[in-house]
């Protein structure tokens, strides 16, 4: 049953189970005494198996009525704390119960796998969002701004240049070209992203749209250089097998964000929020008339 798999769906089964649990809880409360701490076979059972997983072997008899009295030690103090109220107005404890409820609807959300259909949808939806980026190959000759200073190392790589146009050098005449450089010389197949976490943006930018050739001078963090493309390929839109994990990844995500908006939504409407609109304005014009001072 499909409407099973809504995050929607999921939450009210959930909130129904919740609060029949809490009504038999609350009843049963109300009828035996508050104050009693049962360690029942259920319980120990569990403890016995959280032990297991991660220590692989079942706990000694010493071991195990450790834990049930580190159980109920816990137990005690909980509820203690509740009752005087130390849960109230504590940041840490809000934020941890607020994470709490994030989890439940994360997990109610991923219950199921979404059917490849759903994801292929999102895909064809959000496809820009897969770009492949373009892609070049290049050489480069470098002039060293420190050695040669701004004026001349730009003449100099201008003449040279207008060699390079005419003339095709090897990889061997390349090398004794313009000053020592502490990277490659030449580079196969780099996205504009890796162009620029070696030679910075400036640099990447200014190549990524080049045709094949010598082009320059370009400028980097290291100085001027020549820039001889040699191969390029155009940025393109995907099929979707090649990105078929990642786009399962984030359409997971998409589900999780939407499933804590629906429980947010769902439970919104047992509340009465008053907001002082006229507060934030406030506040906001008092920050701004400080920043311009």
């Amino acid at each position: 049953m499909k409407w099973l798999r809504e995050p929607f769906v999921q939450f009210l089964l959930v909130g129904a189970i919740l609060a029949l649990a809490w009504s038999a809880l609350s009843g049963r409360l109300a009828d035996d005494d508050a104050n009693r701490i049962e360690m029942d076979a259920q319980e120990i059972e569990l403890l016995a198996a959280n032990w297991e997983r991660q220590w692989q072997r079942p706990p000694t008899e010493e071991e195990l009525r450790g834990l049930v009295d580190a159980r109920v030690r816990e137990e005690i103090l909980y509820r203690t704390a509740q009752s005087m109220g130390l849960d109230r107005n504590d940041v840490v404890v809000r934020r941890r119960m607020v994470q709490k409820m994030e989890l439940l609807s994360q997990d109610l959300a991923t219950i199921t796998d979404p059917p490849e259909t759903e994801v292929r949808t999102y895909f064809a939806e959000n496809r820009d969002r897969y770009l492949v980026p373009p892609q070049i190959s290049f050489r480069h000759v470098y002039f060293n701004l420190d050695q040669r200073g701004y004026e001349q190392a730009e003449a100099d790589a201008r003449a040279l240049l207008a060699e390079l146009r005419t003339t095709e050098p090897d990889e061997v005449e390349l090398a004794t070209l313009g000053d020592r450089f502490m990277l490659a010389s030449a580079y196969r197949m780099r996205t504009p992203e890796e162009i620029a976490r070696e030679f910075g943006s400036r640099f990447a930018e200014a190549i990524v749209g080049l045709e094949r050739g010598w082009h320059g001078p370009i400028g980097s963090g290291y100085g001027t250089h020549l820039v001889g493309v040699t191969e390029r390929v155009e940025s393109r839109l995907p099929e979707f097998e090649p990105v078929r994990d990642r786009v399962t990844n984030d359409y997971a995500r998409v589900r999780r964000e939407r499933a804590n908006e629906l429980l947010v939504e769902a439970l919104s409407s047992e509340y009465d929020v008053s907001i002082d609109s006229a507060a934030i304005h406030s506040r906001a014009l008092e920050a701004r008339r400080g920043a311009e001072e």
